[in-house]
């Protein structure tokens, strides 16, 4: 894919004068590298960064390093962990089969998960999607750290909190809990009778020609793989090892910047889920939460997105749906920027368009 860098031209004029006569010249494009350059030189970013207008790629491109210990510098098609941008895509397997008529959102998890506890009754699969279930995150658990980098599918995963008490009543607040998403992989695999990874493959990826994104294993041999590292006092460092399989649901995939493009445009122009559930999904409840997408309202229309962060990396996701302006940053370095990247990438394409 390369260097990926579109051109304004003259989409936004002003008024020049020449020999006394007005007439439209082109305003300056957007500084996009002007952005994110001096955060990369200062060691602040490093990674691959989008911003497209509809199906018009206006900026892509990459910074700092893959792989610091070869010296191989990342490229607009490297593929990152992309953490919690993950969700989205678990929400949209549930409602694939919800529009089979194989789940019901509104439906108690104990229809689909079995041997589930008592206690998971009140529980529907609309509350698991939206942080509302009252489960508590499993990421926050005293024996986290010391078990993450242990295999652990969906069906063993969730056994760590089967048993704890629900931090509050379901659906009367949200908090955001990442064993909800473990729960709603293991729905997908036992209502589907295949792997999550299968079942993504299948309905999702492949449908809409997504070859660079996927259910990542420290196993496979994943070309183009960016590494991930983490800021230390001594500088940079390899990230924590995580077995992916932990992460499933709630964190588990690789994708690229233009991946994450094609996925954003799909399913926001209606190709993915059905008119009604894409309705529900994009209809944000507590802490402007939907499915698998925060959604926020502002006087320039909607933005919906989400961020994702683990061992060795961040990102961020961001749709504007009034101007059909995607942007991605990717980082190969646990940092606190992404978000604020994303929404300023979008803001100059906006004020440039």
């Amino acid at each position: 894919m390369g260097n990926m860098v579109g051109h304004l031209g003259l989409t936004r004029r002003a008024l020049c004068c020449l020999g006394g006569v007005s007439v439209a010249c082109p305003a300056a494009e957007p500084d996009y590298d002007g952005l994110i350059g001096p955060l990369a030189a200062a060691g602040n970013f490093m990674g691959a960064v989008l911003v497209s207008s509809g199906e018009r790629i206006l900026f892509a491109k990459a910074y700092g390093s893959a792989d610091l210990e070869w010296n191989v510098p990342n490229t607009t098609d490297a593929k990152f962990r992309i953490g919690s941008i993950s969700k989205q895509f678990t929400a949209a397997s549930i409602l694939l089969l919800a529009q089979e008529k194989k789940v019901e959102i509104d439906r108690s998890v104990v229809s689909y998960v079995p041997d589930a506890p008592p206690a998971w009754k009140p529980i529907t699969l609309h509350h698991l999607l939206t942080h509302t279930s009252g489960i508590p995150d499993f990421l926050g658990f005293a024996d986290f750290q010391s078990r993450k980098t242990l295999p652990s599918p969906p069906a063993e995963t969730l056994l760590r909190f089967r048993d704890r008490p629900l931090e509050f009543p379901p659906g009367t607040e949200g908090r955001y809990s990442n064993s909800g998403y473990v729960l709603l992989a293991d729905t997908v695999e036992h209502v589907s009778g295949e792997t999550f990874a299968g079942f993504l493959l299948k309905r999702v990826l492949e449908p809409l020609g997504l070859h660079d994104t996927g259910v990542d294993t420290h196993r496979a041999i994943l070309p183009h793989r960016a590494r991930g590292y983490t800021r230390f006092r001594q500088g940079l460092g390899n990230a924590d090892y995580l077995d992916m399989s932990v992460a499933t649901g709630g964190g588990s995939l690789y994708s690229t910047v233009d991946d994450l493009r094609r996925w954003t445009l799909a399913l926001h122009q209606g190709r993915v889920v059905s008119a009604d559930l894409y309705r529900r999904m994009t209809t944000p409840t507590f802490h402007n939460y939907g499915y698998g997408l925060e959604i926020r309202n502002e006087p320039g229309g909607r933005i919906i997105g989400h961020g994702g962060g683990m061992e060795g990396f961040s990102s961020f996701l961001q749709y504007r749906e009034k101007d059909r302006l995607v942007s991605a940053v990717l980082s190969n370095v646990r940092t606190d920027v992404t978000g604020r990247l994303a929404n300023q990438l979008a803001d100059l394409a906006r004020k440039g368009a």
